[in-house]
């Protein structure tokens, strides 16, 4: 179809949508008026949802986090159930009439802590000095395995003191210098990983008799209990390794002993579980080499004998990867049936998440939820009658969902921010596709999903400065989904135009992976053919128009700008500027940085690997021309700062119009979970950059 066309086609659908005489535009401090939640988990007898709000605390910038209760019948919340602010990671008891939690005490490390319903009684279940977290309880409810930290002993100072001829303190007597013998030493928000080492603990229902079951310089993730709570299956990368993961899969006793690694010519992912009969385990599995590879289900015996696969390699996109400001991704979540025949599990499509039941003989995948808006953080009654399930759309920030597995019907338990949302003019994104560029490689017959949000503010029927939004990642994906800094945008008198271009996430492997061999054009040619549908629209003034992006949506506007004049003033947000630098200082560095670095493109210091100049923007900046705002995080470990000080050195020498803005003590997740102060600060320093070139 021709871009006329389609401008046609759609030109009645797509007008803009005014702000009301009943409500107000929003604004950055909204965030503060605003409830956000995570984790919603449906107790064993299906009568009960534990929930995870956080709220911004302006006066003390910090989160307030709680857990709430809701009734499932009656939809009916006790919040704070537990009565402390930063409760959290809960795990039901088997018999739904109690849960337990961990509770982070002020000056003490976090403790297990359990609360009864029927009596509102909190006791505290541990008292281990490193500390505890992420609790999953056995079957039978005798037990819990929980995670415990054991860090490396801090070194003595490397100072001789009696040469030195002083007495030193105790502080004095340990060094802080950091010895480093491993890639992957740093995570981006964590600091300095290296020298933690999280290992699977259990102890009795009543917290006692704990006891270690893994050790060494290895950190487990743990998994699951086998169905007679015998042994627990977890995954762990126990060996050097160039490669940041995935993981090997290990079994361990609940008595101890050496773990047992299940063989396997590939790594496990994540999501793994047992058979209901407890004779076969279900792992994802993918290798490192391909970093769009879209992982296999496959099941063994517990020996590792007898894989079968029952979801091919590059079929399915498994989990939530729709990108919004108000959390981080929402993952993978997958519950087998009791039946054990089937799966619940959430998976993307083309701007949505939803959820699926998987049937584990034939892999074939049956929608629970409708195939839109975004589900994720599924939890199931141990009948397999019911989900528990978070849900949010372009309008509606995330609340709890419950869904009937047999029926699909679904039923919405709370309403957050309903109050909030009765207040402020919302604009309503219109759907819009468009062909691929000839010439592209995103498989047969592949379109470009876009969405056309109108501005709410500003003067009616007039035309609107537009700005271009592109996702980080590259490997996630716009979706339906509540993106306030969208809504914020538009009721400052912006369209905004946001896509899914070569690289997103479910929009199937060939799409994915096309942005592997061609990590700047590609990524190019499908926003320009968006925005070419969209400036002919009768309410966008294509000569205001702006682009906005953080991560690779960061590096992508530096390649936008430095390949059209078409955008006069940008944004861009923990950039990537020169990959070469980048394929080796981030936190990801390996031979897989950088979706695939070396695999894909060579080594990074060979002279004859000329992609890492190809595809970085630094080459072509002597071309920008637009306005540019850099912004970036000072303990930014994923996009490290050299990226922004290459590409705004270079520009200060050209005599561009450039901006740099370092925010302290924040990390590269800033615009989800940095400090509430620095988040409404980010927002109104790219509205104001914005208005002096566009004049909204």
């Amino acid at each position: 179809m021709r871009y006329r066309d389609i401008v046609t086609t759609l030109a009645a659908a797509l007008l803009p949508c005014m702000a009301s005489a009943q409500t107000r535009p929003v604004a950055a401090e909204d965030l503060f008026k605003m409830t956000f939640l995570n984790a919603a988990l449906l107790s064993p007898d299906g009568a009960h949802v534990l929930v995870g709000t956080k709220k911004m605390n302006g006066p003390k910038n910090s989160y307030e986090r709680a857990i709430d209760l809701i009734e499932v019948r009656t939809g009916a919340i006790t919040a704070n159930v537990t009565g402390k602010i930063g409760d959290g990671d809960y795990a039901w008891m088997p018999d739904g009439a109690s849960f337990v939690f961990i509770r982070r005490a002020p000056g003490a490390m976090p403790q297990l802590y359990r609360y009864t319903l029927g009596t509102k009684q909190v006791v505290q279940l541990t008292r281990l000095a490193p500390g505890v977290s992420s609790p999953v309880v056995s079957h039978d409810g005798k037990h819990i395995a929980l995670s415990v930290n054991s860090p490396d002993a801090q070194p003595n100072t490397y100072v001789d003191f009696t040469k030195a001829g002083f007495e030193p303190t105790d502080e004095e007597k340990k060094s802080d210098i950091r010895t480093i013998d491993r890639l992957f030493f740093e995570t981006n928000g964590q600091g300095y990983t290296y020298q933690d080492h999280l290992h699977i603990w259990i102890v009795d229902a009543d917290g006692g008799n704990a006891k270690q079951l893994t050790f060494g310089r290895w950190s487990e993730a743990f998994d699951a209990w086998s169905p007679d709570d015998r042994t627990i299956l977890f995954d762990s990368l126990q060996r050097e390794s160039v490669d940041q993961g995935p993981n090997d899969v290990y079994i361990v006793s609940a008595n101890g002993g050496q773990p047992s690694k299940l063989p396997s010519e590939d790594v496990a992912n994540n999501g793994l579980f047992y058979s209901v009969d407890g004779n076969r385990i279900l792992t994802f599995r993918s290798g490192v080499t391909d970093n769009a590879a879209y992982a296999s289900l496959d099941s063994t015996k517990i020996d590792g004998n007898d894989a079968q696969t029952i979801v091919a390699k590059n079929t399915v996109s498994w989990g939530d990867s729709v990108l919004g400001d108000m959390r981080e991704d929402g993952g993978l979540c997958m519950r087998p049936l009791p039946n054990g025949k089937q799966a619940l599990v959430n998976v993307d499509g083309p701007g949505y998440s939803n959820l699926r039941i998987v049937d584990l003989a034939n892999g074939e995948l049956t929608d629970v939820t409708a195939p839109k808006g975004e589900a994720w953080s599924c939890s199931i009654s141990a009948d397999g009658k019911t989900a528990a399930y978070l849900y949010s759309d372009f309008t509606h920030p995330a609340d709890v969902y419950v869904a009937d597995l047999a029926t699909g019907e679904t039923r919405q338990l709370t309403n957050v921010n309903a109050a909030y949302l009765a207040l402020v003019t919302l604009s309503t994104p219109q759907e819009f596709w468009v062909d691929v560029p000839a010439g592209q490689s995103q498989g047969p017959n592949a379109k470009v999903q876009a969405w056309f949000m109108p501005a709410t503010g500003g003067t009616r029927g007039t035309k609107h400065a537009t700005l271009l939004e592109i996702h980080g990642g590259p490997e996630l994906q716009f979706g339906d989904t509540f993106f306030q800094e969208f809504q914020y945008y538009a009721s400052l008198g912006y369209n905004i135009v946001f896509t899914d271009p070569a690289g997103s996430t479910g929009h199937g492997y060939a799409f994915e992976e096309a942005l592997e061999s061609d990590f700047g054009d590609a990524m190019f040619a499908d926003v320009e053919a968006a925005m070419n549908v969209a400036v002919e629209r009768p309410d966008v003034d294509s000569d205001r128009l702006g682009v906005l992006g953080g991560s690779y949506g960061g590096y992508a506007v530096l390649w936008v700008i430095a390949h059209t004049n078409r955008y006069k003033a940008a944004v861009g947000e923990r950039v990537g500027s020169f990959l070469q630098s980048e394929n080796l200082a981030a936190d990801f560095a390996g031979k897989n940085g950088l979706g695939g670095g070396y695999y894909t493109w060579g080594p990074p210091w060979d002279p004859a690997s000329t992609s890492y100049a190809k595809f970085s923007p630094l080459t072509y900046v002597e071309n920008v021309r637009a306005s540019l705002l850099i912004l970036h995080s000072d303990l930014d470990t994923r996009a490290t700062i050299d990226q922004t000080l290459q590409e705004f050195t270079a520009l200060k020498i050209l005599g561009r119009d450039v901006t740099y803005v370092a925010v302290p003590n924040e990390n590269h997740n800033l615009s989800r979970t940095g400090s509430p102060i620095h988040r409404v600060e980010r927002l109104n320093l790219i509205a104001g950059w914005l208005a002096n070139y566009l004049h909204p």
